[in-house]
């Protein structure tokens, strides 16, 4: 995976914090779902917001692992989190765990669900079918047998714009790339000045098909809402 999200990097927590995402809420339904497990991994932990609210709520003894392909990403998480947090630069295709995790989530990170008008769909920042293969099957040797993933649910990326603290704004134009891809720019604007650009590809997979490449990877879907309406829960076989 190439380094994305450098140029954004600066920028992120002031994008994601002012109304992007409800992290809250999220750590509250991961807190919620990790129960009394203790050793958790995150798929792109970005610059460690999840991971700063879910400490606050988890129960003692949490022993947290993030792993991002950013560097000005992880610098960030690295000053947010000191040594609270094991940190590593390591992309999931490329990781190469023993059986070490009981729960692996991923907020927006390296896969997530996009729920559409037409429909639900597994989003990935790995845009080719045979690294989602690995990355998952790579994902699975990480968890225990009966560990838990739990991928986050956002509605469908679309396009948009909003004001952002300090007088920037944030404006995202989203498109079919074709081939089961969508593609996605996000800009900080100061008036008509571009403070920073980020181009991203996202491959996504129809439902069904989404379920079939989890499943062969060794994930089984858990049946009712799971941990609440903000994730998707599988449990490792």
């Amino acid at each position: 995976m190439a380094d994305s999200y450098a140029e954004l990097a600066r920028h992120y927590d002031l994008i994601m914090t002012s109304g992007y995402y409800d992290y809250d809420a999220y750590a509250r339904e991961l807190a919620a779902g990790i129960g009394d497990r203790r050793d958790v991994l995150e798929l792109g932990v970005g610059t460690g917001l999840v991971c700063e609210r879910l400490l606050e709520l988890a129960r003692a003894g949490l022993r947290l692992t993030g792993i991002d392909h950013t560097r000005g990403m992880l610098a960030r998480a690295r000053a947010r989190l000191g040594d609270r947090v094991r940190l590593i630069d390591q992309d999931v295709v490329s990781a190469a765990w023993g059986p070490a995790f009981d729960v692996a989530y991923s907020v927006g990170g390296v896969w997530l669900w996009l729920a559409g008008r037409d429909g639900a769909h597994l989003g990935s920042h790995l845009l080719r079918d045979d690294e989602n293969a690995a990355g998952l099957e790579r994902l699975a040797a990480a968890l225990r047998p009966g560990g838990l993933l739990l991928l986050s649910v956002q509605e469908a990326h679309r396009s948009s714009e909003r004001s952002l603290p300090g007088g920037l704004r944030y404006v995202q134009h989203v498109q079919d790339g074709g081939d089961g891809r969508i593609v996605k720019d996000y800009f900080v604007l100061r008036d008509d000045t571009v403070l920073a650009h980020q181009h991203s590809t996202y491959r996504v997979f129809p439902e069904e098909e989404a379920g079939r490449l989890l499943e062969r990877a060794g994930f089984r879907p858990l049946p009712g809402p799971g941990t609440g309406a903000l994730f998707r829960q599988y449990v490792r076989t």
